[in-house]
């Protein structure tokens, strides 16, 4: 799976993140910042997955930009790198001991690996690191609405880290622009055009207010009022991702370690509605025209769900009932014991082979309701906890194609030792058992 805004177990785009007290960065200034990016009369700030030395000051006074801060070596040997008394998650490392709960982009380092996680441009100009391109996501969400975006004649080649064409951060806002007669047309409109909201402006300000554990408070922006970038409301969001609603591990930051020590994700039990361009976009006006890349636009979460994030690309595979039902490939996805497609967001069945998974494991997680945020369980509630993107997937990159929790291949129908309690057949427990030895 090539491209989904999803997102995200794991923090891709936290610039450095420190100690954290109950609430913000504690630790020494110069960790993270250069006054005048000078010392000793040599510059210092660092970019992008080599460190380049740059010349020209990154924004907001910082010794490096997000990649160079989240990727301090690609060949280390630590998924959490120190600069100074600074601990920083790495998103891709050659640690062999685990990665952390968003994986590792690490595993995108040859074509034949392209589909093993999201290819961030900022990580793999051209698609990854042999030259591979970048295809239509899959799953794409009304490729009717999103001309010029997802389809296959315009590749996804811009997928970043932050904002516009991003998942964490203040999404879609234009960063400057104006409105102007850019086609020197007069019979035509005119319109605004501008520079998009990407990388550290997306996410300015968050670092300092950022915090552990739940994060379950109402999220989502709902005016054009309280659209606009804000780095409180950008940290209130789980994982830098505003409007999305969960639980970051406190006693192994940033890690998936077992049963009892992992993150939590938010799941709405009535299901996803993708339905209606206002269920994901809050349209904001630039120079007095409407516009959902205005400078008081924003993307929302819908229902504040981990799958609802994903769907707001990924929305064929998300949704439920018709879609709308106007186009083949996003039209239906059935109904309970009917699928089309996997369903997410909905409540695991406290009945038949469902009923055997009460233990949690970590190839198959799950989501909570609001109750279910307050700290990590190693129990798995029928009738109360969901399906959701990421009891599949891993949000950054993986070890196994589609960005998978599992080998899918080992995924062995009436195998009782092979897969048996991983996976697929973590939820579908009789699977993996025939009917003459359950």
């Amino acid at each position: 799976m090539k491209k989904m805004i999803a997102l995200v177990a794991g923090t891709l785009l936290a610039l450095p993140a420190m100690a954290l007290a109950s609430g913000g960065l504690i630790g020494d200034c110069v960790n993270c910042h250069t006054m005048h990016n000078s010392e000793l009369g040599q510059a210092v700030a660092k970019m992008g997955t080599t460190g380049t030395i740059t010349q020209t000051p990154i924004q907001n006074l910082l010794r490096l930009d997000c990649i160079a801060c989240h990727v301090v070596d690609p060949a280390g040997a630590s998924k959490i790198a120190m600069l100074g008394d600074s601990a920083i998650p790495q998103v891709m490392h050659a640690d062999a001991t685990g990665d952390l709960a968003g994986g590792n982009f690490g595993y995108i380092n040859t074509l034949s690996s392209n589909r093993k996680g999201h290819n961030v441009v900022d990580l793999f100009a051209g698609g990854d690191t042999n030259g591979g391109t970048y295809n239509t996501p899959p799953g794409k969400y009304r490729a009717s609405t999103h001309t010029g975006v997802f389809t296959a004649t315009t590749p996804f080649d811009l997928f970043t880290c932050a904002g516009a064409a991003g998942c964490h951060g203040t999404r879609s806002q234009m960063l400057s622009g104006s409105t102007a007669d850019w086609d020197a047309n007069a019979a035509t409109a005119n319109t605004f055009q501008g520079v998009k909201r990407t990388g550290i402006a997306s996410i300015s300000g968050a670092h300092h207010n950022s915090f552990d554990g739940s994060k379950a408070a109402a999220l989502n922006a709902t005016s054009e009022a309280d659209a606009l970038h804000d780095g409180q409301r950008v940290a209130d969001g789980y994982r830098f991702i505003p409007g999305l609603k969960g639980y970051g591990n406190e006693a192994a930051r940033w890690q998936n370690v077992n049963a009892t020590s992992h993150n939590e994700y938010y799941g709405d039990s009535d299901g996803l509605s993708v339905s209606g361009c206002g269920n994901c976009h809050i349209e904001g006006h630039a120079g007095g025209l409407s516009s959902r890349m205005a400078f008081n636009s924003t993307l929302k979460v819908p229902e504040n769900s981990m799958s609802g994030f994903c769907a707001t690309c990924h929305g064929s595979f998300h949704s439920a009932g018709d879609n709308n039902g106007t186009i083949s490939n996003t039209g239906g996805n059935g109904t309970s014991s009917a699928f089309l497609r996997h369903p997410s967001d909905y409540v695991i069945k406290e009945a038949g082979e469902y009923a055997a998974y009460n233990a949690y494991d970590l190839t198959a997680p799950v989501a909570r309701p609001l109750a279910g945020l307050a700290g990590p369980s190693g129990l798995v509630t029928g009738g109360t906890d969901m399906v959701m993107c990421l009891s599949c997937h891993q949000a950054h990159a993986s070890q196994y194609d589609a960005m998978l929790r599992f080998d899918y291949a080992e995924q062995t129908a009436g195998n009782a030792v092979t897969g048996l309690g991983k996976g697929c057949l973590a939820c579908h427990t009789e699977k993996g058992i025939l009917p003459e030895n359950r």
